[in-house]
């Protein structure tokens, strides 16, 4: 399974990033309070220097509370040509928020991006791919909240929706928000995530490759996605394992290495935003236009 090149250059893949600080993240069901010894501004600077080296375009989907401190690096990544999605507030999954907190999270996080950035944020992915069979309101509650685009289903929480889980093609969820499931293989006859991050992170490049150029050569695109923390200076240092977590133990065995991925699937793949690889999937405005993800008219 070479893959035929010359096809799956006319595809463009999702690139997309979750802008949240891993220690922060891991530490939020305790209860801890936002620190100045997070570094995810300073990583998602790095991040947004290794792209611009590369010529890539993102969706960055930024949780509330990073936006709150860093309203700078919020502007610096739409100047750089990329857009903006919300990852809740409290970057907390939606089944511990339960329903009324959701709801506040989710509204809290689009107004305080849009305050920034005066400009609508209708794009949405979950906390750790929280949205699953257990929270079935949430979509309702995002609609609610004025999204009007979501990437956050795994194959499980497809077939809660009756679809199957291995169909990884947008689709209208209840006419208005826009569901683009996440990229997924067959695995011992299971759909099971692959789009980077830790479910890609052990899996070697070439493997990825095949198998992306085959979903390109059906016409196909897929998305992926990594964290500034795999990116930015120091993140090497980060010393996950000391959250006595073993998700953080295992990303940190392989902070850097996406750098490395990133670099080879760029030389095979075409990549933009969220917006231009599945741009006819999205909701169209009444003039017939696609509504750009980050606000305004492509």
């Amino acid at each position: 399974m070479t893959g035929n090149t010359q096809a799956s250059n006319r595809v463009i893949n999702a690139l997309c990033f979750d802008i949240d600080d891993l220690t922060y993240s891991l530490n939020t069901k305790n209860g801890v309070s936002f620190s100045s010894e997070y570094l995810v501004d300073k990583e998602t600077y790095g991040l947004l220097e290794f792209l611009d080296g590369l010529g890539l375009k993102a969706t960055m989907f930024v949780p509330g509370y990073v936006a709150e401190h860093f309203p700078r690096l919020i502007r610096a990544i739409t100047e750089g040509g990329h857009d903006i999605g919300s990852h809740g507030y409290e970057h907390i999954v939606a089944e511990q928020l339960q329903q009324k907190r959701f709801r506040s999270d989710v509204v809290r996080s689009k107004k305080r991006l849009e305050d920034i950035l005066s400009q609508e944020v209708s794009a949405y992915r979950s906390p750790n791919w929280g949205i699953t069979a257990r929270t079935p309101w949430a979509y309702d509650v995002l609609i609610e909240a004025g999204y009007s685009v979501d990437n956050t289903a795994q194959p499980s929480l497809l077939k809660h929706l009756g679809r199957s889980p291995s169909d990884m093609v947008p689709f209208r969820y209840k006419d208005v928000l826009t569901v683009i499931p996440v990229t997924s293989f067959k695995f011992l006859n299971r759909s099971v995530p692959f789009n980077g991050g830790l479910f890609c992170a052990y899996v070697p490049i070439g493997f990825q490759i095949r198998y992306y150029a085959n979903l390109n050569d059906k016409g196909m695109a897929f998305n992926y996605f990594c964290h500034p923390y795999e990116f930015g200076p120091g993140g090497a240092n980060r010393q996950a394992w000391k959250c006595h977590s073993l998700a953080a133990t295992m990303y940190g065995m392989y902070f850097g290495i996406y750098r490395y991925y990133l670099t080879r699937l760029t030389g095979r793949f075409r990549f933009g935003p969220l917006k231009e690889a599945y741009g006819s999937y999205i909701e169209p405005n009444v003039d017939g236009r696609v509504k750009n993800l980050a606000g305004g008219l492509l």
